[in-house]
This record gives C-alpha cells, sequence and structure tokens, in this order.
C-alpha cells in the first residue's frame, strides 16, 4: 500500500513552505463559509462541514496521490446524504448525524474494495453526458431546496422539489429582509467572483451579512445560525444498528462511485496541467482515507473539489501539506472562533449555496454536446430529468442506464457508408460527407462500422442488397472495407452466407479488406473463406479496386 504523504514528507524541500502555507490560508478561507452552507444542504448542524473538511483533508494528506487537490464538503454529496439520512433518521437531529458518519464509514469501505479489485473500469459507466446532466439535474435540486431559506418561507419537508413548489406557491408569505439578505450577499458573491477573483469572496460575503445582522439587531427578524458548538469531537464510531448498515449498502455504494468518479476527472486535469498521468487506483485509497478519518469525527462522505482544487493550485500550492495546514486552522477555527458565526443568517447561507450551485450548470457543456452530438444531448438531458425528478441516486442511475442503453443503440444500428476514392490519394472515403470522392461503374466499395453479431448483421445484408438492386449499371463487384468488424458470431457466419446467396442471384462478387486475423481466422473455419476466395480477401482497399480494374472478379 503506497503512502503518498510519507514520500511527500521524506522529499520536502523548505522553498516549497511559503507556498503551501499561503495557499492554505486562501483554502481555510473559502471551506469554511462552504463547511457550513454544505452542512445545512446535508440536513446537518453546521459544525459537521467543519469536521467533515478537517477529516477529509487530513485523511487525503496521507494517502491522496494528488498534491493539489482539495477533498472536503461538497454539494453533490450533501444532498444525498440529505436524501438518504431523511429516509432513515425523520426528525432527529442526533440520528442524523450519525447515519451521515455511517455513510461516510461504508463510502469508505467501498473505496477499499475498488481499489482491491481494480474497479476504475467503473469510471466508464458515467460518460461526460452523464455527469454534465447529473451536475445540472443537481443544480437545480440545490436552487429549489435553498428557496425557503433565501424567501423566509417555510418549505416543510419532502423532495426538494416538493419543497420548491410549495415555496412558490406561497410567495405572498415571503420574508423581505430574508430576501434582501439573500441578494446582498448574492451581490457581493459575484462581484467579488467578478471583480477580485483571488479574494476569499465566500468569507467576506458571509461575515458582512453577519456582522450586519449582529449591529443592527436583526436575528428577531431574520433566521441565523445560533450557537455553534466549538471544539471538534473525539474520534468515535457512530450509533446505528445492523438494519442501518445493510440499508446504506446501496446509497453508500453509489456516493462511492460519484465521489471517485468526479475526483478523478478532477484529478487528471490537475496532473495533466503539470505533465503527469493522474493515478486513478491509488486515488481509490485517498478517498477512502479522507471519508473513514471524516466520519471518525462526526463528518458526511466528503468529495474532490473542482473549484478549491483550482484555488489551491492558483495560490502556489506545492504539496498536500497545504491540506494538514489547511486542517488545522479548520481545527482552530472550531475550537475558538465559532461564537463570531452565532448571527450568520440562513438566508446568506442559502444565496451562498445558490450561487454556487448555478455554476454546477454547465450551459456552454449542453451547446457543446448539442453542436456535436445530438445523442449525448439527450442522455444529459434524461440524466438531469432524472436526478431532478427521481433524485440524486435514481437519477444518476437512469443515466447509465440510458449510456448503455446508447451503446447497444450504436451497435445495433452502426454506421455504414459506401466509399469513394478522393483525389489522387489511395484514401476512400464516406461519399455522402465527402463530394469529391468517386465511385466506379460496377463497383460498390461498403464499410460496416461494427464487430458482425446477431444484433445488427440483418443491417448489412440488408444495405448490400439494396445498394445491389438500385445500381445502374449492374454491380459485379462488393468490396466491403472489414477493418472495424474485429469479431463475428455464429449468425454474423450465417447472414455473411446468405449475403453471398443472395449476390450469385445477380451476378455480384464479394470481396473483403482489411481483413483483421481473428476475423480471417474465423472465415477460414466457418467455411466462409473458400466461398469468397482467398484471392478475394485483400490487405487494403486500394488492392481490392485495382483488382477490379484488371478484371480479376471471376
Amino acid at each position: 500500500m503506497a503512502l503518498p504523504g510519507y514520500v511527500t514528507l521524506r522529499r520536502y524541500r523548505r522553498r516549497w513552505l511559503r507556498g503551501d502555507v499561503l495557499a492554505a490560508l486562501s483554502l481555510w478561507a473559502v471551506v469554511i463559509p462552504q463547511g457550513f452552507a454544505y452542512a445545512q444542504l446535508a440536513g446537518l448542524p453546521a459544525q459537521a462541514g467543519l469536521y467533515t473538511a478537517f477529516g477529509a483533508m487530513l485523511g487525503y494528506a496521507v494517502l491522496g496521490p494528488t498534491r493539489g487537490l482539495n477533498v472536503g464538503p461538497e454539494s453533490s454529496v450533501a444532498i444525498v446524504v440529505a436524501s438518504v439520512s431523511a429516509s432513515l433518521a425523520g426528525t432527529d437531529p442526533a440520528r442524523h448525524v450519525a447515519v451521515a458518519s455511517m455513510l461516510a464509514f461504508m463510502v469508505a469501505c467501498w473505496l477499499l474494495v475498488g481499489y482491491l479489485v481494480r474497479a476504475s473500469v467503473l469510471m466508464r459507466l458515467l460518460s461526460t453526458p452523464v455527469l454534465t446532466g447529473y451536475l445540472a439535474g443537481s443544480a437545480l435540486i440545490i436552487v429549489l431546496s435553498q428557496l425557503g431559506k433565501v424567501t423566509g418561507i417555510d418549505a416543510g419537508t419532502g423532495h426538494a422539489l416538493v419543497k420548491g413548489v410549495r415555496v412558490l406557491t406561497c410567495l405572498g408569505d415571503v420574508s423581505w429582509p430574508a430576501v434582501a439578505c439573500a441578494g446582498l450577499t448574492a451581490l457581493v458573491l459575484l462581484v467579488l467572483r467578478r471583480f477580485a477573483p483571488r479574494l476569499p469572496g465566500p468569507l467576506i460575503a458571509l461575515a458582512l451579512a453577519t456582522g450586519i445582522v449582529a449591529l443592527a439587531g436583526l436575528d428577531d427578524v431574520l433566521s441565523v445560525l445560533g450557537t455553534v458548538p466549538g471544539g471538534l469531537p473525539l474520534p468515535h464510531l457512530p450509533d446505528v444498528g445492523a438494519s442501518d448498515v445493510v440499508a446504506l449498502l446501496g446509497p453508500s455504494a453509489s456516493i462511492a462511485l460519484l465521489v471517485y468518479a468526479g475526483t478523478v476527472l478532477t484529478s487528471r486535469a490537475l496532473e495533466a496541467a503539470k505533465g503527469r498521468d493522474a493515478d486513478a487506483r491509488q486515488e481509490f485509497l485517498g478517498l477512502g482515507a479522507a471519508s473513514a478519518v471524516s466520519g471518525l469525527f462526526g463528518g458526511f462522505p466528503p468529495n474532490g473539489s473542482t473549484s478549491r482544487s483550482m484555488l489551491l493550485a492558483s495560490s502556489g500550492a506545492r504539496t498536500q501539506l497545504a491540506g494538514v495546514v489547511a486542517a488545522g486552522a479548520v481545527a482552530l477555527t472550531s475550537a475558538a472562533l465559532l461564537p463570531l458565526v452565532r448571527d450568520l443568517p440562513h438566508a446568506a447561507l442559502g444565496a451562498l449555496i445558490i450561487v454556487t450551485a448555478v455554476g454546477l450548470f454547465d450551459v456552454a457543456e449542453f451547446r457543446r454536446l448539442w453542436r456535436l452530438r445530438r445523442s449525448d444531448l439527450v442522455m444529459a438531458a434524461v440524466t438531469a430529468a432524472g436526478v431532478l425528478v427521481l433524485g440524486v441516486l435514481a437519477g444518476i442511475v437512469v443515466g447509465v442506464v440510458v449510456s448503455l442503453l446508447e451503446v447497444l443503440r450504436r451497435s445495433i444500428m452502426p454506421y455504414t457508408a459506401v466509399l469513394g476514392r478522393t483525389g489522387e490519394s489511395e484514401a476512400y472515403r464516406d461519399i455522402t460527407n465527402f463530394t469529391d470522392a468517386e465511385t466506379l461503374p460496377g463497383l460498390v466499395v461498403y464499410r460496416f462500422d461494427a464487430p458482425l453479431y446477431f444484433a445488427n448483421a440483418d443491417t448489412l445484408r440488408e444495405d448490400l442488397r439494396r445498394l445491389v438492386q438500385e445500381a445502374d449499371p449492374p454491380v459485379r463487384l462488393v468490396v466491403v472495407n472489414a477493418e472495424a468488424m474485429y469479431d463475428m458470431d455464429t449468425t454474423g457466419v450465417e447472414v455473411l452466407h446468405r449475403v453471398l446467396d443472395d449476390l450469385e442471384e445477380y451476378g455480384t462478387r464479394l470481396a473483403l479488406a482489411r481483413v483483421r486475423t481473428p476475423l480471417r481466422t474465423l472465415l477460414r473455419e466457418t467455411g466462409l473463406e473458400e466461398r469468397i476466395g482467398a484471392d478475394h480477401l485483400h490487405l487494403r482497399v486500394i488492392d481490392a479496386v485495382n483488382s477490379f480494374r484488371r478484371g480479376n472478379i471471376a
């Protein structure tokens, strides 16, 4: 088992210390208000966000492989924790904390299993459109869940969509002080983000809101955070029963997959910027350690944060020591500074969460999907709708199922093309996309972009039969570019025999080009090579065409 933190400590250079400390202070200024906000989003006491940040940064510093990655409280996981703990804990605050902490432990266990079985292949199930849709759906849920805070309307309990509708139908009861507080907080956040991005915008905005409430005595007209217990709890195991553990198996596995997928994407981007490769397998251990230590201190499952990681990179962080220093600053805050947040208004926290959530909705990515591939846009939209209507966990499942259905669709209906020669080159291109591609009378060059098996074999037969029937003058030779046909099942063999029967009726021969060795072996073993003729199996398409030009089609 690798210990990247220990390796980094052994190789540490004194000149790195200044950058790590300054970056840690910048991180502290952001993670404190976000910790409060995301703990509230998870349905937990505000201090749980600090416990999550403290434990996650310490755990990841020891086993995490990506030096500039920050792991801590995040909105995407917080909304899952809220839905899961609400179903098990009801209205008992202590049980909410216990369930969330047990989720953190179980996520750590799943991540350890992922490391042992080398489950990084699961990343393939979460395509870019699914992640885009997931983030968009999560953003909508987060915004709906915070409408009650920023309007001062009691949203009650239940699904975020139900709570949002309840608020929108009760706008006559809106609290204008809450709206004003939320609006001013959002304005400060946006102005600082636009004109002073290096300043800790969330900390400044929430400090201003808290100061105004305290000085003006507005705690009687605004809902405030109240007294937050200080200090860090002693490491302990959550008090839950066996039935709770069984009930959390599925949700914790889903969170583990979500955390791993999102974090690896971020770590790849960070390492690529430095010319390095991310260690996807070691990431299981780093995230597992972060989640386990977070659970020990009463936190909830952490996640890799893209925004805070980019902040570390821009602030000059060199190693994981930045996370350790930031964890120490969080501990100091929890021990001595929490009395200062008593007058922090919930409306300001809600505004911070909403502004952050809006950033999850990547309009540019949706436009890119629309421009490049409409089916990917559909996957993103269906995933977003699934998350919004069914909840985060079910929505992710919907996205994965839609992705698999899209894979099946592409396999059943593979891309096919009639090819023509472009210019004086030996290249043969799709005549639909290359208008200068030329074909020869009596010859059809056809490409089938998939392995030939039971679900798509009839497509090959129907295409070739149609091309031969509609051709004028009659087709004497069909050349199939078999480069993508790397495999063939028994149904494919039978259909290829039928293709030969069909072509014989029209007096047309079949030739294959760019045949891979495994397929060539299958052709030989099934008698197809003998029927086609060894002289009609070519290394290149141009070779088959030249043979046709010479009249070698008998």
